[in-house]
């Protein structure tokens, strides 16, 4: 159990008054490390209270119950931490009475996350733990700030300092970057939705899940690849980015805008291990959801049966049912377009096959199908381009280029192609804010705002 406080902590501009949520105590204390001392105190009068073996918390609005000590304190502190990130969530709100007010269902009660094990320190031949997470918070940022002290020389004011974390080498530029940083590792949050409880690292996070809310998006931002809505700007940048392709297979001239789908790509195009083996006939499969979807499919007798009075429709896939309830019930029939000649398919199938044999065109390098899009008439059409970066162009068009571009480079640039995948002749169009950048590869430029978020 915690029994040393930090003393002579100084008040932070942002401390709020908290009133303790304990039964029958109305004392209110400045700031969650006066509050957490007093949770202490409650604490050592609530062990020698045991009642039947269990621990009883006496938060108001609160059942949690446990036999466990540990357990029980690292949620009673929790407690104190989250209330006043609630206040926090409140008060920055109150002085934005521009944002609008969450949607979301209302939080009830004190609902807090389960804490199975105490609040580890990752930082090298540390590795502390804590069971009061307002404490944890703070010893992070003792080793940001000590961490720089020791790196930093008389000669260099503003040395450059490297987190120690776990599996963690960045570099920052100051010691403020590297609490910003160390912060995420140890998932500190700085404000709380008042209304329905989320979490959030930044205040702009706050106002970012308050405006994407339904009741609340003013459908002003449109992406112009997927045509989806966004509340604000930055939200749309930040989703732009998702549509850039800066990770190239090394085997094929696939690209993907992540790691992960990389990574898929490679195991399922490239690799022959199919490790899990069905065990009702010979098929084997690359992971356990597939082969899970291979009996559902092939071997199972459960069927979905449609749900709408008359209709005895029935199907063994989720996705087939779907598609019955939006063309026949929903009156909403998906169809996919050509864009050469116009014609409707009912599947993609359909399509491709229409666009090789009719039109003669080749899937892309790396793809085994093509890729369709939701247009803003409600058809499936044809992607028929992709934005890479330019360094996963280069790479595709010289692979014999040795990439000596530093990689995180690549994902903040400003500048990005927009790709033809099904012309051989790899048609290019770059997009940039900086004409300078444009004579790298292609020849048309064309003026993007930053895909760069802005925090």
């Amino acid at each position: 159990m915690l029994r040393q406080q930090v003393s002579g902590k100084k008040k932070k501009l942002n401390d709020l008054n908290l009133s303790c949520g304990w039964k029958d105590c109305k004392l209110s204390f400045i700031g969650e490390w006066q509050l957490n001392k007093h949770i202490a105190e409650h604490l050592e009068q609530a062990e020698q209270q045991l009642f039947e073996e269990e621990y009883i918390c006496a938060w108001v609005e609160c059942d949690f119950v446990t036999k466990c000590l540990e357990e029980f304190e690292r949620h009673c502190y929790y407690h104190g931490y989250y209330y006043n990130l609630l206040l926090q969530g409140k008060r920055v709100c109150e002085l934005h009475p521009e944002i609008p007010a969450c949607c979301a269902l209302e939080r009830h009660g004190n609902n807090l996350p389960e804490l199975k094990q105490n609040f580890r320190c990752g930082w090298a031949d540390c590795n502390r733990a804590f069971v009061s997470i307002v404490e944890f918070q703070d010893h992070i940022v003792q080793h940001a700030s000590f961490e720089y002290e020791i790196q930093k020389s008389p000669d260099d004011e503003r040395p450059k300092t490297q987190c120690n974390w776990n599996l963690c080498n960045k570099v920052l530029e100051n010691k403020y970057r590297l609490i910003e940083h160390i912060s995420t590792h140890s998932n500190k949050k700085h404000v709380a939705c008042y209304h329905c409880g989320e979490l959030f690292r930044t205040k702009t996070t706050l106002f970012d899940h308050l405006r994407r809310q339904p009741d609340n998006n003013t459908h002003k931002f449109q992406c112009a690849q997927c045509f989806k809505f966004f509340a604000t700007e930055k939200l749309l940048r930040g989703h732009g980015v998702r549509h850039v392709n800066c990770f190239k297979c090394t085997m094929c001239d696939m690209t993907c805008n992540s790691a992960s789908s990389l990574t898929t790509h490679i195991r399922y195009r490239h690799l022959k291990d199919r490790p899990y083996k069905c065990s009702e006939c010979d098929t084997r499969c690359v992971r356990v959801s597939d082969l899970e979807k291979h009996k559902q499919y092939v071997h199972s007798k459960l069927v979905h049966q449609c749900d709408q009075p008359g209709c005895q429709y029935s199907v063994r896939t989720y996705t087939q049912m779907r598609r019955h309830f939006l063309e026949v019930h929903g009156n909403n029939p998906i169809f996919y377009a050509c864009h050469c000649c116009e014609r409707f398919f009912k599947t993609g199938k359909s399509l491709s096959i229409h666009l090789i044999k009719k039109h003669g065109f080749r899937l892309p390098s790396g793809h085994k199908r093509f890729t369709y899009r939701l247009d803003e008439n409600g058809f499936y059409r044809l992607e028929t381009t992709r934005i890479e970066s330019l360094e996963v162009t280069q790479q595709i068009l010289d692979p014999h280029i040795k990439n000596e571009t530093d990689h995180s480079k690549s994902m903040t640039g400003t500048c990005y192609e927009i790709v033809n995948p099904i012309n051989n002749d790899f048609e290019r169009i770059i997009v940039s804010n900086d004409a300078n950048e444009a004579h790298l590869v292609g020849e048309v430029t064309i003026s993007l705002p930053s895909l760069k978020d802005e925090f």
